[in-house]
């Protein structure tokens, strides 16, 4: 007779839980910056993280990819890094992309394949199972664009340097990089207020998951010592959020 393992994986439509991620005013806690950190409870269950990501986030992260997607010149051969699900590599593929995503847990890959099959994206969207630390197995100057929604927030320091000195080497030269990702604000009172509200969750999410995120403290700066030349960065959600722009200059010597 074999022993069962059963973990509880809390529902975000459940109460409090759907309270605490109510659409936010002055006065309440934001909803997409705290499903960054409850997605690492949400990635136990890829087939439905989606749906349940954008319930807690009242639709924001979808909007948020969407706005990643624009962002990339339309036709662009891009790699994904951390491909999830596959849903901002579908939306590129929607605006004449071709992708190659990759992403560490071998769940989300699967899911990403049946998406490709349903969808019939075979010939313009391929995923991987591997994790950032195997990029330096990927070709130099292979791809058009990077992009990367709420990964570097999950990775080490060293990893996320790692990552980001690959992202530069396999873009072609003038080939742009889009990153949207949790940060700190900038200002200390609102890096106050972020952290006091932020901890319960993400303590909450750790116990959970043995898991969580951490707020990144210079994406724009992290780029800019990886070589690459930041055009925009715009902030949102209490200017815990950002979503930042930058390529690879036309001619310049690795970093």
């Amino acid at each position: 007779m074999h022993a069962v393992s059963v973990q509880w994986v809390p529902s975000p439509e459940s109460t409090p839980l759907r309270r605490l991620f109510a659409a936010p005013d002055e006065h309440t806690l934001n909803p997409v910056v705290f499903s960054y950190v409850f997605m690492k409870i949400l990635e136990r269950r890829p087939r439905s993280y989606n749906r349940h990501m954008s319930r807690v986030s009242g639709g924001r992260i979808r909007r948020i990819k969407e706005q990643v997607a624009a962002l990339v010149p339309a036709g662009a051969r891009v790699l994904e890094i951390g491909c999830g699900t596959g849903e901002l590599a579908a939306l590129l593929v929607g605006r004449g992309a071709t992708v190659e995503g990759f992403d560490r847990s071998p769940l989300m890959v699967t899911v990403a394949q049946e998406r490709i099959e349903a969808e019939g994206l075979a010939e313009k969207l391929t995923v991987h199972h591997r994790g950032v630390e195997d990029m330096d197995g990927l070709n130099a100057e292979r791809y058009d664009a990077v992009v990367s929604t709420l990964v570097l927030s999950e990775v080490t320091d060293n990893e996320r340097r790692y990552t980001l000195r690959h992202a530069w080497r396999v873009l072609r030269p003038g080939g742009v990089i889009v990153l949207a990702d949790e940060v700190w604000p900038r200002s200390q009172g609102r890096r106050l207020a972020h952290r006091l509200t932020r901890a319960p969750v993400a303590m909450a999410t750790f116990l959970i998951s043995t898991a969580t995120t951490r707020p990144l403290h210079d994406l724009a700066g992290d780029l800019t010592r990886a070589g690459f030349v930041v055009d925009d960065e715009q902030r949102s959600h209490g200017d815990s959020f950002a979503l930042i722009q930058a390529h690879r200059a036309a001619a310049e010597a690795a970093p």
